[in-house]
């Protein structure tokens, strides 16, 4: 995994802009999941590892508590000045969760790719949820020759992506760390086929703790 320092002004700028059609589409994402975790957690404590600029977190409360964590220096500062209110460490989920709280919610956007040890994160994340707490999962995923298509086309301009697994065994791993599939889908996200048809290599998911 890369160190924080690769992950800058620059990698935010691309990787979650503030503006433009990106902007738009993660934003319509993280309020999807807003809707499907409150339908299952009314409240309590929220965890964003990887938390990035804050965008998401911001996306959460209320009714939330805000927790967030990222190995990025510059990504918690900008965080921290988004939402003075929450608790921010600078930290990389590879070496643990660095609070001893439960959390009724641990979010990880865009973090899974980026790990040489996916299971063992999981049951890092699945220490630190209360049971029937919530896992948010959204990564990129291959799983047919269109996915692998689309994925070089985009994804792979990141060259921190280094595990490529597909939606399926994505969720197998998470749930062999203690965890059950509630709910999962392809992007573009709206349902219908489109939550079964794995056409597109976005994958999110929401597992609950057992």
């Amino acid at each position: 995994m890369s160190d924080g320092s690769s992950y800058d002004d620059d990698y935010y700028a691309f990787s979650r802009p503030e503006a433009g059609i990106k902007n738009k589409v993660d934003t319509l994402r993280d309020d999807l999941i807003r809707r499907q975790v409150l339908r299952r957690v009314s409240g309590g404590r929220l965890l964003d590892v990887g938390c990035g600029i804050g965008l998401f977190l911001q996306t959460m409360s209320p009714p939330f508590e805000q927790w967030g964590m990222d190995l990025s220096e510059y990504a918690v500062a900008q965080c921290r000045e988004r939402l003075p209110q929450a608790h921010l460490e600078v930290a990389s989920l590879s070496d643990g969760i660095p609070f001893d709280e439960q959390f009724d919610v641990i979010s990880a956007i865009n973090i899974f790719e980026h790990l040489d040890r996916p299971l063992d994160a999981a049951r890092v994340v699945r220490a630190s949820l209360r049971p029937g707490g919530l896992l948010v999962a959204h990564l990129p995923t291959i799983g047919n020759p269109v996915q692998a298509r689309l994925y070089r086309g985009s994804y792979d301009q990141d060259p921190t992506h280094i595990y490529r697994p597909s939606g399926s065994a994505f969720s197998a791993l998470v749930e062999s760390a203690g965890f059950r599939t509630v709910w999962s889908a392809y992007a573009p996200f709206i349902g219908g086929i489109w939550r079964w048809v794995p056409a597109h290599p976005a994958f999110l998911a929401i597992f609950e703790a057992r």
